[in-house]
């Protein structure tokens, strides 16, 4: 019974839903997204930042400016394309698929869901937060930009790694291989073994 309990304790995982980062990259005032590359890099125009060009473009990872410039960087833009179907119960507004992945904005749904910024996978559908999603990007990690009208701020969104892989990353990581520990049916072997070897010895001291 303690076996059974004991596989049953271990081999049980709770479902986890998917987090996210969120990170604001400013004002959507003269701004707006150019695009989204396959690494999560996000990439902001806008009519002013950079001297005498008229246009500016600003590269960001992980919601910190790295770049700004005259010229759009040369990446590798991964920005998703027009979905084919959407949730059901969700009035949905501007929404943009790539990967397995839909990014889109939700008003007065039929479901009682809030209006705001939603994010969906196999996993099920995510709210992200109130405002708008008037200009949406989305790269086939998850990745998601969008422009939020509403609030007048452009965002990213970036999924968090499952705790689980959290888990199997440290556990491979820190793991030291140690001297094997016998299994019991070796154990049984070893012992007999001695007991044959202890009798062997004693009937040959006595002949």
């Amino acid at each position: 019974m303690l076996v059974l309990a004991g596989i049953f304790l271990f081999s049980v995982h709770p479902a986890l839903a998917d987090s996210y980062t969120i990170y604001d990259l400013g004002s959507d005032n003269a701004r707006g997204i150019y695009g989204i590359d396959a690494a999560g890099d996000v990439v902001t125009w806008g009519t002013t930042g950079c001297g005498s060009s008229s246009y500016c473009y600003s590269t960001y990872v992980d919601g910190v400016v790295t770049k700004d410039g005259g010229t759009a960087p040369a990446l590798d833009y991964d920005d998703g394309t027009a979905c084919s179907s959407t949730p059901a119960g969700f009035n949905v507004l501007k929404p943009v698929c790539n990967g397995g992945w839909m990014g889109f904005g939700a008003i007065y749904n039929s479901n009682g869901d809030p209006n705001g910024v939603y994010l969906a996978s196999g996993a099920g559908v995510d709210f992200l937060g109130n405002g708008s999603a008037d200009q949406v990007f989305l790269n086939s990690s998850g990745d998601f930009a969008w422009v939020d009208g509403l609030d007048d701020q452009i965002y990213v969104a970036i999924p968090n790694p499952p705790v689980e892989a959290f888990a199997e990353v440290s556990a491979k990581a820190d793991f030291v291989p140690a001297d094997p520990v016998p299994e019991p049916g070796s154990l049984f072997l070893l012992g007999t073994g001695l007991i044959a070897v202890t009798i062997a010895i004693r009937v040959k001291g006595h002949s």
